[in-house]
């Protein structure tokens, strides 16, 4: 790794400073700047992205990204026990330049490769990072080979850290996805359990950058706390992850005055109906969600 050497010299016209990502608890990185570029991974048993898909042992899988805006994307899966293996770019597909709008699967349609999954049993995530400059990843994958040169999410994690600090705050950003692997006979079969899906309003993550002051999670409503903010940059960031997972907005309402305003929308996806709220109490601005039918 180069060493980064920091020089003071006198006529320079200032320092630049840089967001320094967020490791998640799940060591997935996340941009604590808000931008308008996007980036969605998802597999094909799961298109809406929920993480509730379930896998078996030699099942074979597709996984999916899709950028808002031209970026250069990279593609990292990451199994129970840390082990990554690098999809995009890769030997067979080095090309990791996605047009505005463009949705890649991989394989890709008569490709000479497969992913199929061999465990170990438990949960993979898929982790995408979009960038509108192309990233060195000389650090941590060979690309020509498909070799690691780190393994463990959080080490990924720091690693890809390292590479987007240099970024303008704005210029990158990441979305991860996970999914169930499991092995196809058990050497105890169980009686099958029956699993609901969970409301898709609790896999909307707090927005990155904002102090949570606290969260409540129940059946069918999230409300999370944040340490002040703003009304409309908050509202925005749940309203385009919504409609990112195919909620229509119906309707909208603000209340309050121009210096302290408060939203309410309704949103709908087939039969089932959200409402979201965003107001300040105090010092803090609460968000609600509330899902029904």
């Amino acid at each position: 790794m180069k060493r980064l050497i920091v020089a003071s010299i006198s006529g320079l016209l200032g320092l630049v400073a840089y967001a320094a990502p967020v490791l998640s608890p799940q060591g997935i990185i996340v941009n604590p700047v808000p931008t308008d570029l996007d980036v969605q991974t998802w597999v094909d048993r799961d298109p809406s992205g929920f993480g509730n898909s379930t896998y078996f042992f030699g099942d074979k899988i597709k996984i999916y990204v899709r950028v808002n805006q031209n970026a250069f994307v990279y593609l990292f899966n990451i199994n129970a026990t840390g082990q990554i293996d690098l999809i995009l770019p890769n030997a067979f597909n080095p090309n990791n330049y996605l047009r505005a709008g463009e949705t890649r699967v991989f394989p890709e349609n008569g490709a000479r490769y497969e992913f199929t999954i061999s465990g170990p049993a438990g949960v993979d995530q898929v982790l995408a990072v979009a960038s509108r400059q192309p990233l060195s990843l000389s650090q941590i994958a060979d690309i020509r080979s498909g070799q690691m040169r780190v393994q463990g999410a959080s080490n990924l994690a720091r690693a890809l850290s390292i590479v987007v600090t240099p970024l303008p705050d704005r210029d990158w950003v990441s979305d991860a996805v996970r999914y169930n692997v499991q092995p196809r006979f058990a050497s105890n079969p169980q009686p099958p359990v029956v699993v609901v899906p969970r409301p898709p309003i609790f896999f909307i993550t707090p927005f990155p950058g904002y102090g949570v002051v606290w969260e409540d999670r129940e059946e069918t409503e999230y409300s999370i706390a944040y340490r002040g903010g703003d009304v409309e940059q908050i509202f925005s960031y749940y309203h385009r992850d919504l409609l990112s997972r195919g909620w229509v907005k119906v309707s909208f309402k603000s209340h309050g005055n121009k210096n302290r305003p408060s939203y309410r929308a309704q949103y709908r996806r087939g039969n089932d109906h959200l409402e979201v709220r965003v107001a300040p109490r105090g010092g803090e601005m609460i968000v609600s969600l509330e899902w029904g039918r």
